[in-house]
């Protein structure tokens, strides 16, 4: 029995009463996800959860049975037909994982942020600033130095791996570009690869496969997620009484602090994502790496990634532009209007010294990539984007409006992606704070 993703229609054999294979009221789906090959649910007994021998012919591949005590039962009333669809709901995988993390005396000496946001100048300069950086894992000379470094540090105990798996619960306190001080909380866990069509992953910008053909040599070569990515979910978690933080690093003006969390409060988490979609904010092309890695490796340890998963119920979660500076705008007009303060009174086009307002449906990023101007480059700052036109580096530069996150929610639940760099959730996540061993 086979059952496509998200809400698809299952159909049990014509050939069997599937209904009559197990006790009526005692009848649980067992799925398996597999990268690239859908979702297989199977009818077992809920004693042993053993598939029935004669259900067991009807399958395809391997078939992997999960104890899902609040979502697989099927009781009668939700299926008087056993010819009747069952809907099938792919759901988020989570688990508590041993973190592989530093000790050393300062973790501010072996931070940084994500590998594609250094530049060549900020490489060399977290390369000298300690032998142990995590710069020379994440954007190392060569994909074997990494995996021979990361072998050295933990055979020397620079790195330590955690005695028992946690989740652990992360607060990033940081200054926006708004200049507004704010605090954003989420949690790190090991999250098990989807693909895409399951619809529990939800991606929301477009990627290019020349940044993953690296990444996907690194994870090869190290067989350890280096750097977590980030995951919106649309939910509501409350800590209370943590006590002080059993990490903390200053990296770029954002102080990330991280604890420990309980088994019991580690459970109430599983249990809650279990049920949820999850949103891609950051790091499109390392989870895209991880499928593609789990693909080729097969193994169930390849089948996870380390993650940061933020609720969204949060006034620290923001959401901030990125403006389009561009070599040519092909004839593009709006209406003059005076200098914009920093509200923008929509998407605002930039050229010869003037501001024109442009007409625009939905969000700006759309807005412009339907324009298709020519020579784009980016940045988060709209007076560096005027500059630049200014110096005669560009004709034009596109001022844009943050995106909102329901808008966000709205394409990526429709199954559509925005165009690159539509999003800038302010701050990056800091990496080196924790690793995931494969």
């Amino acid at each position: 029995m086979v059952a496509r993703p998200q809400g698809a229609h299952a159909f049990a054999d014509p050939l069997d009463d599937a209904r009559a294979l197990v006790p009526e009221h005692r009848r649980r789906v067992a799925r398996r996800v597999g990268a690239g090959r859908g979702v297989q649910i199977g009818v077992a007994h809920a004693a042993g959860d053993e598939p029935d021998e004669r259900f067991a012919r009807l399958r395809l591949g391997e078939l992997e049975l999960l104890h899902l005590e609040r979502r697989a039962e099927l009781l009668e009333d939700c299926c008087p037909d056993a010819h009747a669809p069952i809907i099938v709901d792919p759901m988020a995988r989570i688990r508590p994982f041993r973190a592989l993390r530093y000790d050393v005396p300062d973790l501010a000496d072996v931070v940084a942020p994500p590998y594609d946001v250094i530049s060549d100048s900020d490489r060399a300069a977290y390369l000298v600033r300690s032998p142990y950086n995590v710069v020379h894992l994440t954007l190392p000379d060569s994909e074997g130095d990494a995996a021979r470094e990361l072998a050295a540090w933990r055979a020397s105990g620079v790195l330590v791996e955690e005695p028992e798996p946690a989740y652990w619960w992360l607060s990033q306190d940081y200054v926006g570009p708004d200049g507004v001080q704010r605090t954003r909380e989420g949690f790190v866990a090991a999250l098990h690869v989807e693909p895409y069509e399951n619809r529990v992953i939800l991606p929301h910008e477009r990627t290019h496969a020349g940044p993953k053909e690296g990444r996907l040599r690194l994870l090869e070569a190290t067989r350890t997620e280096l750097e977590p990515i980030f995951l919106l979910w649309d939910g509501t978690v409350e800590v209370d009484g943590l006590g002080a933080a059993d990490l903390a690093a200053e990296e770029g003006g954002v102080t990330s602090r991280l604890w420990r969390l309980g088994a019991d409060f580690g459970d109430a988490l599983t249990e809650e994502v279990a049920d949820a979609q999850l949103l891609i904010a950051d790091g499109h092309h390392r989870y895209e790496t991880a499928l593609a890695f789990h693909e080729r490796d097969g193994t169930e340890e390849s089948a996870w990634l380390m993650v940061v998963i933020v609720p969204t119920d949060q006034e620290g979660l923001t959401i901030f532009p990125t403006h389009r500076i561009v070599r040519s705008v092909d004839g593009v007009a709006g209406t003059p209007i005076d200098p914009p303060g920093d509200a923008l009174p929509g998407l605002v086009l930039y050229r010869g010294g003037r501001y024109e307002l442009l007409e625009s449906d939905g969000p700006d990023p759309e807005a412009v990539d339907r324009l298709a101007p020519e020579g784009v480059r980016y940045t988060p700052s709209a007076t560096e984007a005027v500059a630049a036109v200014d110096r005669g580096e560009a004709e034009a530069a596109f001022l844009l409006r943050p995106t909102r996150i329901e808008d966000v929610w709205e394409i990526a639940g429709r199954g559509d992606v925005m165009p690159q760099k539509s999003t800038f959730f302010y701050p990056k996540l800091t990496s080196g704070l924790l690793f995931l061993p494969l």
